[in-house]
């Protein structure tokens, strides 16, 4: 898989599949030897991480500025959340997210807004003026909001209301056509 090709999350996916099929073989030996080895591998690739970090960061400004582009990148921010590096915390990541979400989506017309982190929940308020499809606008939000922070088990979306069915009538409406 080329980087430039595949994100985040085809990564993810394609490494929880062989965590599964590792998990799976029958002998204990070699899946013991293959936990090992991506055990090994990853605390090397974070050490190397760690160290590029600390490089960028004691580089002033520019190093800092950086330090930034990298936070930026889902891809590479992905990585640096695996390993517990990234640089902003679990606050500002989830507003950088939200406001990446109201920009891709939102057109002026729609805000989420950030209403509180509790324990490992995130309470988030959509707020619109025009009829938006719930479910899926609302799975939108809660992927952004997992990307950004993998430690979050739970998002609730306040504020979507259901579109009216376009074939119901309340029956209010006629019975007051009616003259009921």
């Amino acid at each position: 898989m080329a980087h430039e090709e595949v994100g985040s999350q085809e990564w993810i996916d394609r490494i929880e599949e062989l965590v599964h099929r590792a998990e799976s073989v029958e002998d204990p030996s070699l899946r013991s030897i293959a936990v090992d080895l991506l055990e090994a591998v990853l605390s090397f690739h974070a050490a190397g991480l760690d160290r590029i970090m600390e490089i960028a960061a004691s580089s002033g400004p520019a190093g800092e500025a950086i330090i930034d582009r990298i936070a930026a990148d889902d891809l590479v921010s992905s990585v640096l959340l695996l390993h517990g590096l990234h640089p902003d915390d679990l606050e500002t990541r989830l507003n950088h997210a939200v406001e990446k979400w109201c920009r891709m989506y939102g057109s002026g017309s729609v805000a989420v807004l950030l209403l509180a982190i509790e324990e490992n929940t995130v309470r988030l308020r959509f707020d619109t003026n025009r009829v938006w499809s719930g479910a899926p606008i609302k799975a939108s939000i809660e992927a952004a909001i997992y990307q950004a922070a993998p430690e979050i088990t739970s998002v609730i979306v306040e504020g979507f209301q259901n579109p009216p069915t376009p074939d119901f009538v309340p029956l209010s409406n006629l019975m007051a056509g009616a003259g009921l």
